[in-house]
């Protein structure tokens, strides 16, 4: 029986249709764990699993802003100063919002909080249920932001 369970064994791979994040955003970044995030956020909107969504939509959020903190080379101002780990990204997204250096658009600006706001919605809040009509009236919003960031952290030029 060992020997047939890769034949009962489900694809880790995931499906998606690219309804929030087109693959042409994410394909060529050259890095797994972005196209994983993408596909995530994808499949799991277009399967009705809208906390999930949000959830991943954060995250991604907050990689992609490490990692433009770390591309311009200023990540020790959302760092701790004594431990030296990254800020919670509620103080990650206070300092892109002012930080000239990082000089995200206005848009982008506006856009940072309202992700990162209901991804801990979805996290954090008890009786709290996504609606797919939360997410899909901010889909082109977030779309320009996650291009922005994926910009700025130098990952497409």
């Amino acid at each position: 029986m060992a020997n047939f369970l890769s034949f009962a064994e489900r694809s880790q791979e995931v499906a998606d249709d690219g309804t929030i994040l087109p693959p042409v955003l994410y394909e060529k970044t050259g890095r797994g764990y972005i196209v994983s995030l993408a596909k995530q956020i994808n499949s799991s909107y277009e399967h009705n699993i809208f906390d999930g969504c949000a959830v991943l939509m954060r995250r991604l959020e907050e990689v992609l802003l490490i990692l433009s903190y770390e591309h311009v080379g200023i990540e020790a101002e959302i760092k701790d100063a004594k431990s030296g780990n990254y800020l919670m990204l509620e103080g990650v997204v206070k300092n892109a919002q002012g930080n000239a250096k990082l000089n995200l658009s206005r848009n982008g600006r506006e856009w940072i909080d309202t992700f990162r706001a209901l991804g801990n919605y979805s996290a954090h809040k008890i009786t709290y249920q996504c609606r797919r009509e939360y997410i899909r009236e901010k889909i082109d919003a977030y779309r320009a932001l996650v291009e922005e960031l994926l910009h700025k952290s130098g990952i497409l030029k």
